[in-house]
């Protein structure tokens, strides 16, 4: 399943009809009440709200998220570096919303090794994820393996390689047995370094699909 990440309110619609069985509502870069934009998304197609940190003050931006859970968000996506009491206030809201969490990792530079790699996706679930996402920046083919060989270990995940080299791991993702993998609405538009657009990657699965 292919998640597209929207980062602008006027892209919502095409990604409404892109085809996308899960949008991700990018909060920090849409800058729109978080009621605008959920309502018009058709009930077959699932959400992710997410609200990065440096936009918002955090007050505002805890606000954001639990307007969006109780609005009926599918999945929240909770940075792994937020403090515990900002943690598990938005983990408790997530429970009494019926919205599925997920605790996210992200390093822009570098991918760490796999026994730590392994720590980091461990610590997700233990902080209350219902599925844990890593993504890193890969620099080597290493990178790759070390990131693939999360697939191995128990629980729902998506891991993501960002960067040229990591495109890769956003194709086979889903055959590796991750929940669902991010696309951007179109080319130039992506919210992380080496997103391929929705348009590319279904033509990719087209000819996977089909051999």
């Amino acid at each position: 399943m292919i998640c597209v990440s929207v980062s602008h309110s006027s892209g919502l619609d095409k990604a409404i009809h892109s085809g996308a069985g899960i949008i991700e509502l990018r909060l920090d870069l849409i800058k729109e009440p978080v009621s605008k934009l959920l309502p018009l998304i058709p009930d077959d197609i699932e959400t992710i709200i997410t609200c990065r940190p440096g936009v918002y003050e955090e007050e505002e931006r805890t606000g954001l998220l639990k307007a969006g859970m109780k609005l009926g968000a599918s999945y929240v996506d909770i940075e792994i570096e937020t403090a515990g009491e900002q943690m598990d206030l938005l983990t408790t809201a997530a429970r009494d919303a019926g919205s599925s969490v997920i605790i996210s990792y992200h390093n822009f530079n570098k991918t760490a090794d796999r026994e730590e790699l392994e720590s980091l996706m461990l610590s997700c679930y233990e902080k209350g994820a219902e599925l844990a996402k890593i993504a890193t920046r890969v620099n080597a083919p290493e990178d790759i393996r070390n990131l693939v060989s999360l697939y191995e270990v128990p629980g729902k995940k998506v891991i993501l390689g960002m960067g040229p080299m990591g495109r890769i791991t956003r194709v086979i993702g889903p055959y590796l047995g991750a929940a669902f993998t991010f696309a951007s609405l179109e080319e130039g538009e992506e919210t992380a370094p080496g997103q391929l657009s929705v348009k590319q990657l279904d033509e990719i699965y087209k000819v996977i699909d089909e051999s």
